[in-house]
């Protein structure tokens, strides 16, 4: 959900519990500016309590049981995902189904845009009425005199009244009551709870608050009168006589309300003990339960956000790169490796002529899998259960490998279904135009508990055939003029090992990004990852990047999307293919995915198991403006008699690696390092 409309949420829950207290205990009393202090606070810890998290309070609401529950295990292996390649006719992207989601998010922008311009309309209104009526004074007090029939109103410091619709002693009456408005600056009252109503329009009860915001304001203004010695009755008798008259506008306090005999009421009634006081302090433990209630909120575990920032890795090699997708939230999440032909590797399919079977066929995997898999004990004990995604291979002369986790839940569940899928025996092999091929699959695994006897329960799969929507946005790709060689080039001529960084020792692992534009510029330059002490290089590298030359469109495209079902939840492991290749990837956890084509007339084929192909025809698609984000990693490492061990941490595949020489040596004196070139190389190389 977005953290604008939880935050929406939260406020109005806030304001709900605020209002049912103030219904049920303070309504009665006479307390009317404690009354006032109370909805303003209301509001403003409603506004903010959202903003607040207090770290622990969740550990004391999450208290544990010291006794072991006896629980029923329920372990439910889902259909792996894979489905023969259906050649089906190409049309565009269509939505299956009615986007109950896009229709409510617009209804709700449309009606706050509509209350949003009632807003300041009305505020428009009280200028013009101000502009069209006379300045004058009245008792002492500066009014503007109206030419309508309006009831009279204040708004801040200014008092509207038609004088010449009332006697001496009606005037008097009213001046002193919008002059107590002004005095006391109810108008902001006013302004803040309508500001609320512009976003909470849909919530009743902040109707009702503002009803009784409004009442509370009168009955101060009426006993701010009757303190000036005015007589209750003919007070009383003066508001009836206004009853039927024009409100000039909904933000105003007005002279005249509705409710004149709940007014009425409260100008006679008795004023409340103030024993009563002690109960606001109610108010104490409902903030407790909203901050609490807040705190618990923030400490559950994120889930994955559909946004995606697309971070394509830089290969040096003659192997065409593949983009992968990071999420935004920072995720135990390792997405399969791409479906592509790896230099020294044999291809792997998603989806073949003939796809690879289990002895037995499904049933036979299926039962397989119940006699193997077991629930831990340790897992039981500590109430871990989830959905976990596994992917194998099932290579040309039938054996499982490369068997790993896609999305994980915890270790010890995540283990167990490694080990069993590590455990199972050679399949009959997958072929492709009559030959044997390496055929990649993922199968969901189910750990579920439920409080009862122990045991193990496997659920076969169901088949269903629904239909899966598909949204996708095409940019062009862009790479460094000459490709990837030429980069290398410009790399090794330009870099350099500083001399400061050698005699200092200073080696390691700078990873650092950047954005190409869509004109090919090079923007956004910084460190993603780099050692502390380790400025030097850091800005080394970012000086490289700096001095690029603008990049240039090349015969790709790159094409992002996102693949849902028909509920417009995320899928998982949906295979993406290039029509008529085995190049391709599959789905992360929030149903993304990333994929370079040709620029040409060229089609994705999306398809996951149980529910219908979809061919996408990239022609089709809508162009996005967005940047291409890329990682650049540099690895600088010293060598050399003279020197301290060389770096040996992690370097990625796709890293440049630049060799320094140090420093020598020689009668207790350091020889300053020369700065020359540094050796450059790449682990790909």
């Amino acid at each position: 959900m977005h953290p604008l409309l939880v935050y929406i949420i939260q406020v109005n829950i806030a304001l709900v519990l605020f209002y049912l207290l103030y219904l049920l205990l303070f309504k009665s009393d006479t307390f009317l500016h404690i009354r006032r202090f109370y909805f303003l606070l209301a509001i403003i810890f409603s506004l903010i309590n959202p903003l607040f998290v207090v770290r622990g309070l969740n550990d004391v609401w999450n208290l544990k049981k010291m006794e072991l529950q006896t629980v029923e295990t329920s372990v439910t292996i889902e259909t792996p995902t894979f489905e023969m390649l259906v050649d089906e006719p190409e049309r565009a992207v269509t939505l299956s189904n009615i986007p109950w989601k896009q229709i409510l998010i617009l209804l709700y922008i449309g009606v706050t845009f509509f209350f949003v311009f009632r807003f300041f309309w009305q505020l428009i209104s009280i200028l013009r009425i101000r502009l069209k009526s006379e300045k004058t004074t009245v008792s002492d007090i500066g009014v503007y005199n109206l030419k309508d029939d309006i009831t009279p109103f204040s708004f801040f410091g200014m008092i509207f009244i038609n004088s010449d619709m009332h006697s001496e002693e009606e005037l008097a009456q009213i001046i002193i009551h919008e002059h107590t408005h002004a005095r006391e600056k109810h108008s902001l009252d006013m302004i803040l709870i309508e500001i609320i109503l512009l976003f909470s329009w849909w919530n009743p009860i902040v109707w009702l608050l503002k009803h009784e915001m409004a009442m509370n304001l009168e009955y101060l203004a009426d006993h701010g009168v009757l303190r000036e010695g005015v007589d209750s009755k003919d007070y009383q008798y003066h508001l009836l006589r206004l009853t039927y008259h024009e409100t000039a506008v909904q933000i105003v306090n007005n002279f005249n309300v509705s409710q004149l005999k709940q007014r009425i009421m409260m100008m006679n009634k008795t004023r409340s003990s103030t024993l009563k006081l002690a109960k606001y302090l109610l108010i104490l433990p409902l903030v407790f339960l909203l901050v609490t209630a807040n705190s618990l909120y923030a400490a559950q575990p994120e889930t994955v956000s559909d946004e995606t920032v697309s971070k394509p890795a830089i290969v040096f090699g003659e192997e065409i790169f593949s983009p992968t997708l990071y999420t935004n939230k920072d995720l135990n999440i390792q997405d399969p490796p791409p479906v592509r032909k790896q230099e020294g590797e044999e291809e792997i399919f998603v989806v073949v002529e003939k796809m690879p079977e289990f002895p037995g066929g499904q049933k036979g995997m299926m039962q397989f899998l119940a006699d193997s898999i077991r629930y831990p004990k340790e897992a039981m004990e500590k109430g871990i259960q989830g959905r976990v995604i596994c992917n194998f291979v099932v290579m040309k002369d039938g054996s499982v490998s490369d068997v790993q986790i896609v999305r994980g839940v915890d270790p010890l569940i995540d283990a167990e279904a490694v080990r069993v899928l590590k455990l199972m025996p050679d399949w009959k092999p997958g072929t492709q135009h009559g030959k044997d091929v390496n055929v990649r699959f993922t199968l969901p695994v189910v750990f579920s508990l439920v409080k009862k006897e122990s045991k193990i329960v496997i659920d076969e799969p169901k088949q269903v055939n629904e239909t899966m929507s598909v949204e996708a946005q095409v940019q062009p790709n862009f790479t460094f003029p000459g490709g990837q060689k030429e980069m290398m080039r410009f790399i090794s001529g330009k870099i350099r090992y500083p001399v400061e960084a050698q005699e200092k020792g200073l080696q390691g692992l700078v990873n650092t990004s950047f954005r190409v534009n869509g004109d090919g510029t090079i923007t956004g330059a910084e460190v993603t990852d780099g050692a502390e002490g380790m400025s030097t290089l850091n800005n080394e590298v970012l000086r490289i990047i700096k001095e690029m030359p603008r990049w240039e469109k090349d015969e790709f495209v790159l094409v992002s999307g996102r693949v849902t079902d028909s509920n417009s939840q995320p899928l998982q492991g949906a295979a993406v293919i290039i029509k008529g290749t085995n190049s391709g990837t599959i789905t992360n956890a929030s149903g993304g995915f990333q994929l370079k084509v040709p620029a040409s007339e060229s089609s994705i084929v999306i398809s996951f198991v149980g529910y219908k192909t979809e061919v996408v025809s990239v022609s089709t698609l809508k162009p996005s403006g967005g940047e291409i984000v890329t990682n650049l990693p540099v690895v600088f490492r010293l060598q050399g008699d003279d020197t301290s061990k060389s770096y040996s941490g992690p370097a990625p595949e796709n890293a440049v690696v630049v060799v320094g020489y140090g420093t020598k040596k020689s009668n207790g004196e350091n020889n300053r390092a020369k700065s020359i070139p540094a050796l450059v190389g790449s682990k790909v190389l």
